[in-house]
Order: C-alpha cells, then sequence, then structure tokens
C-alpha cells in the first residue's frame, strides 16, 4: 500500500455522482439500504458513471492498475472505503471510491469498517495518508509489520489480507526483480544505453506490487538505511538514492 495522489474528476461526472447522491439523500431513511444496492447496480450507473469512475481510477493507480489496497496487478472493482452497508451517502461519494482487486474488495475486506475512535477510520486511505507512517514492508521476506505497534497498521494488514497466502513471497520475488533491474539500468547508463536505460525504467514503473519499490525508496532515504540495506548489494542503495534514476521513475 502506497500513498495515491487523487486528481479532481470532470465536471460532468462529479455533476453525475452529486445527482446520485442527492437522489440518495431523498430517499426515505428505512429504504435507502435497498435503493442503494439497486441504483449501483442500474444499467445506466454502470455505463455513465461506474466505467468512468475506474478508469479515473485506473489512470491514478501506481503500476498497471493495481490495487490500492494490496497492490497486485489488474485491479478491476471500485470498492467503497466506508462500505454501502455502513454509510450509503457515501456510496456515489468520489473521496469514498478506490480501485481493488477481486480478492481485496470481496474475501478480505468486503464490508469490514471500524472507526479510529475519533473522526476518521481505522483502516489506512492511501488517498489521504502516508501508509508507511503506519506500515512497514520488509522486503527480503515480503512481510508487512506495523510501524511501532500502530492500530491503523494493525487493522489494514489484518483487513486486507497483506500477510496471506502468496502475497509476501510474490513481494519478496518482486525485491529481487527490483534489484536486477536497477543493476541492469547501471550497466545499461555505464555503456551509454539509453534504449536500455528506457526498458528498465519501464519494468521498475509497472512491476506489480508497487509498495515495493516505494518502501525501498523510503527505506533509502531514512537515517537507518546503512543498517537496513546490511545484506545487500551496496549498490543497490546508491541507485535507489540516485537522483537522475529518481528523476526519470516519476516523470
Amino acid at each position: 500500500m502506497i500513498r495515491i495522489v487523487r486528481p479532481r474528476l470532470p465536471s460532468e461526472l462529479e455533476s453525475s455522482l452529486l445527482k446520485l447522491t442527492q437522489e440518495l439523500a431523498n430517499t426515505p431513511v428505512p429504504e435507502r439500504g435497498d435503493h442503494t444496492q439497486r441504483m449501483w447496480e442500474r444499467h445506466t450507473v454502470r455505463r455513465d458513471v461506474y466505467r468512468p469512475v475506474r478508469d479515473a481510477l485506473e489512470e491514478m493507480a501506481p503500476g498497471v492498475d493495481c490495487c490500492m489496497y494490496c497492490g497486485n496487478h489488474m485491479a478491476d472493482t471500485v470498492d467503497h472505503f466506508v462500505p454501502k452497508s455502513h454509510c450509503t451517502l457515501r456510496t456515489f461519494y468520489w473521496p469514498n471510491l478506490l480501485l481493488a482487486c477481486s480478492t481485496c474488495n470481496t474475501r478480505f475486506k468486503g464490508d469490514k469498517h471500524r472507526g479510529d475512535g475519533l473522526v476518521g477510520s481505522l483502516l489506512i486511505d492511501p488517498t489521504r495518508e502516508d501508509p508507511f507512517d503506519h506500515l512497514d514492508l520488509r522486503l527480503a521476506s515480503g512481510v508487512y509489520r506495523p510501524v511501532d505497534g500502530s492500530r491503523k497498521g494493525k487493522w489494514t494488514i489484518r483487513v486486507c489480507g497483506l500477510n496471506e497466502g502468496r502475497r509476501p513471497r510474490v513481494r519478496a520475488n518482486a525485491w529481487l526483480s527490483l534489484e536486477d533491474d536497477l543493476k541492469g539500468w547501471a550497466r545499461a547508463r555505464a555503456d551509454g544505453d539509453r534504449k536500455g536505460m528506457r526498458r528498465k525504467e519501464w519494468r521498475m514503473r509497472n512491476q506489480p506490487f508497487a509498495d515495493v519499490y516505494h518502501a525501498a525508496l523510503r527505506k533509502a532515504a531514512s537515517d537507518d538505511a546503512e543498517v537496513m540495506f546490511t545484506n545487500t548489494d551496496p549498490d543497490i542503495l546508491d541507485l535507489l538514492r540516485d537522483e537522475e534514476l529518481s528523476a526519470a521513475l516519476h516523470a
């Protein structure tokens, strides 16, 4: 899970979402739950609202349509951060919509929701806060740990199933691939192979589990970086700090 910037929607789509929210607000409270589901499944809503919203979420997602919870490729559903069953009036609220893979949306997160005891959610919202303030990703193992016992970190790991099944192993493999790409990029630069550099940059930008690269960058910029990367090729840390590579990957 990484920080994601949420852009403004086109005015026409924003207006459509507001009209749908107003329709819900005008629905008697006892009927609102059932009406919400019917609206969400309405043919015109799926065509004129759901699809454009999903397109917008895919544009803001890291990598290739990465799930905004687990970071895996090819997310294909629109999830309600605060579930419809908990707050129907947020069903068509743009800041409440996130791109998610089917596994996170149905098997793990689903309708789970818990407040943080103040005015927010205990689940990390990657469009409003930096997940790495609460989550630490161990690169070698691919396992997430809460930062300093963070309640948000613990709840997010549990609810999103971040350490379930093969997910840690796939993240660990993504780290190995990233190391290889970093070294390949450095070799291409040394050889003056600009095409080879661009290919490696493309791979790094679009690899599954984009959180691995962002976690590595975060660790490389920390005061404890030398300790964190003790068992890694020394060149890797220098490459993660390389200004030319950073500029190319964030262009």
